[in-house]
């Protein structure tokens, strides 16, 4: 090991920046220790004599009493005889005592008989409290010659002229003034004695703090000095230990830190030849993630196409180009129809896989020097750049059916074989816009309406769309109003039973009346309100409003049955068996008067979920009814499994009652069905008298149409109610009561 150098070597004192003093540790050892002393000996002193002055007016209360006491004894013979000269003469006497001020024999009127003053002081004029016969009393008294304590004490009449003791009666006071003035004395002297011990105490303390701390501030100076050493760059410094306190501990381990410093330092330079290669690796490594990150950030991470922030930029560069060459630019925007039933169904990773093979087949499906990019979910755009506006329609043609042909065959996923269909919107650069916003924006109406044409379709951008989907955009915002200013109403049509005549339900069925169109027919804006999610708000609103009024209605003796059509969005939901219970019981309706209506597609998209709320919904006590029965594609296996109570025939199929064989053998054949499984069958849309006719003779329970009524409002329905309840008072049970209304 190298040899260490001495600390006192001037070699090892190198300039810091280091803050001047300003207050040394010595000071503030000296400072504290003094202080402490100071303040000790001053809250001693401060204690000693506020116990003084406590003390001293307790001597002076009990003095007072006692001379009052004796002065009382020798006043009663006194003020009975009227013979003032020995009690005067006693009086004379107290002026040897420094502690009274003076002394005053008083009437029972508080007249003084006789007074007395002492060393200047004078009879004070108040009065004062007197006390009872038995007692003395003391109070503290300012006046202008001084603080007096003023002891009372009564006067009785002597034992010799009372037969008892019970007798005494107060003939007089004496009033007696105790000065403070030669306890002040005392204490002034006492004070002056204190103050001197305690400066001799401090001027000890000082001496002692003076040697004490400079054997201990010595060594931390030397450290310091070491330290200033160490961190020049000298580590081979040692600083001799020259105690074996907490001071000589510290030196060792500070002469223990500049070892292993020293040691350290070899490695450090090691270490850093080290760190720099590992440097230059992490810098190279670095480069390749930055390109990384930004080609992630410019692309999808399912497919690996160009997502929105890309194709912006290349589509901006490609309209400008083809601004300078004269040439057309088209911009198909494709949306896949149902894709939401492969994630509903299959999962969404069989959803992911499906559009990995989306991403393939478009790519393969157009030019090279076209572009394809997915801005998420289901959605994806093509940009055929350079066309030639002579022959733009052709070669857009050319790529939009290669593209339709890549998804007829079916995909493989897993054991699945799913095959999927897209509308297609079209937009061509600068026909339809001139901005790279507006071409994507246009394209997209059009894919629009291509899905209103009835999806697996393609449209071309033309004028009139925009002003369409202007109109879808304002509906839904008026809407939103109207659900804020309860633009929403409620109407009943009535349920019969056929074989009475009877009413025995109402369908409780939404609509919307808007302050500029009038009533909206609920083929407009229900499709608005499913797709935007406000069916929630309303499905919730119509259901709570019905339950209320049902309840109304039943406490007016009007005992019905309240049919709510529910829709899939709803069914989803996982709070909808809330809503129910909680419109069920702020109604106070029993559950067995709701009846909610579903639909075939309900089975088709989730026929598990479909069950598993469904069975919850029974268990609660609610029926369910198949809506448009016959419509849809819903399988009978899941049918079986359904806990529904009735089945209701689609107005389609009830229309074409005697007039098309087909309907009726399909009215024929749902009825049989529902027989079969021990369900209800209703049919709804009867308006004429053949179709009640044919209903009522093949079986059919209940049935609902304009032939019976159309929807009313409350009031109507009310109305309604009573004139039907009134001919069947009338007539009776009456089976033909409809044939009879329409002839």
């Amino acid at each position: 090991m190298a040899k260490r150098s001495s600390l006192l070597g001037a070699e090892t004192i190198s300039p810091l920046n280091a803050p001047p003093i300003r207050m040394g540790l010595l000071t503030k050892l000296n400072l504290l220790v003094i202080g402490l002393i100071v303040a000790t000996a001053l809250g001693v002193a401060a204690f000693l004599v506020n116990q003084q002055l406590r003390d001293e007016r307790s001597r002076l209360q009990t003095q007072g009493l006692a001379v009052g006491a004796m002065l009382a004894e020798v006043a009663d013979e006194a003020i009975a005889s009227s013979e003032m000269s020995n009690l005067a003469s006693v009086l004379d006497g107290l002026a040897s005592d420094p502690d009274i001020a003076y002394a005053s024999i008083l009437d029972p009127q508080q007249r003084p008989l006789l007074s007395h003053s002492y060393a200047g002081a004078t009879v004070p004029a108040t009065p004062v409290a007197l006390p009872s016969a038995e007692r003395m009393t003391t109070v503290e008294n300012d006046a202008a010659t001084g603080r007096y304590i003023d002891v009372v004490v009564p006067i009785h009449t002597p034992p010799r002229l009372v037969s008892s003791e019970a007798g005494r009666q107060v003939i007089g006071y004496v009033r007696l003034g105790m000065g403070f003035d030669s306890g002040r004395a005392r204490l002034r002297v006492n004070l002056i004695g204190a103050l001197s011990v305690v400066a001799l105490v401090v001027m000890l303390a000082i001496v002692a703090t003076l040697l004490l701390t400079r054997r201990v501030v010595a060594p931390i100076r030397q450290l310091m000095r070491a330290a200033r050493a160490v961190g020049a760059g000298k580590l081979d410094v040692y600083v001799p230990a020259k105690s074996s306190d907490e001071l000589g501990l510290l030196t060792h381990t500070f002469n223990h830190m500049t070892q292993r410093l020293a040691e350290s330092q070899a490695e450090v330079a090691t270490y850093q030849r080290t760190l720099e290669d590992k440097v230059t690796q992490r810098t190279k490594e670095l480069e390749l993630a930055t390109a990384q990150a930004y080609k992630l950030a410019q692309h999808d991470i399912l497919t690996g196409l160009p997502n929105r922030s890309l194709l912006n930029q290349r589509l901006k560069q490609i309209v400008a180009q083809a601004s300078r060459d004269g040439h057309q630019v088209a911009c198909l925007f494709l949306d896949f129809d149902h894709f939401k039933r492969i994630n509903d169904t299959l999962g969404h990773d069989a959803g992911d896989q499906l559009l990995q093979a989306v991403a393939q087949r478009l790519t393969g499906a157009v030019r090279e020097s076209d572009t394809v990019a997915r801005l998420g979910g289901d959605e994806f755009v093509l940009i055929l750049p350079g066309l030639d506006p002579a022959h733009a329609a052709f070669e857009v043609m050319s790529v939009l059916t290669r593209v339709r042909e890549s998804f007829l065959a079916p995909f493989l996923l897993a054991d699945q074989t799913p095959t999927l269909t897209c509308s297609i919107g079209v937009s061509v650069y600068p026909v339809d816009a001139t901005d790279p916003s507006g071409l994507i924006k246009q394209s997209d109406t059009a894919m629009y309406a291509a899905k209103e044409a009835g999806r697996n379709a393609y449209r071309f951008y033309t004028a009139d769309m925009n002003a369409r989907v202007q109109a879808r955009l304002q509906l839904e915002t008026d809407m939103r109003r109207g659900m804020m200013d309860d633009e929403f109403f409620l109407v009943y049509q009535p349920q019969i039973d056929m074989a009475t005549g009877r009413a025995i339900g109402v369908e409780a069925l939404l609509r919307w009346r808007d302050p500029e169109r009038g009533v909206i027919s609920p083929n407009e804006f229900i499709p608005i309100a499913e797709e935007s999610g406000m069916i929630q708000a309303l499905g919730g609103r119509v259901l709570r409003d019905a339950c209320r009024q049902l309840m109304l209605w039943q406490r007016q003796n009007m005992t019905l049955r309240l049919s709510v059509n529910l829709s899939v969005q709803q069914l989803q939901h996982d709070g909808w068996l809330s809503v129910v219970e909680e419109a069920l019981r702020t109604s106070g309706l029993a559950a067995r008067y709701l009846d909610l209506e579903i639909t075939e597609s309900v089975i088709i998209t989730h026929p598990d979920r479909a069950v598993a709320t469904l069975v919850k919904l029974k268990q609660m006590g609610v029926s369910i009814t198949i809506d448009d029965f016959g419509t849809g594609y819903s399988s009978l296996s899941y049918l079986t499994r359904l806990p529904i109570q009735a089945i209701k025939i689609d107005q389609r199929f009830v229309h074409g009652l005697e007039q098309n064989r087909n309907d009726e053998a399909i009215t024929q054949a749902i009825i049989a069905l529902s027989h079969s499984m021990g369900l209800r069958c209703i049919a709804e849309g009867v308006e004429s008298l053949a179709q009640f006719e044919f209903l009522r003779n093949h079986g059919c329970e209940e049935a609902q149409g304009y032939l019976i009524s159309r929807p009313l409002e409350e009031p109507e329905l009310r109305s309604w109610w009573k004139m039907q309840e009134e001919e069947n008072r009338i007539v009776g049970r009456q089976p033909d009561m409809w044939r009879a209304q329409v002839k």
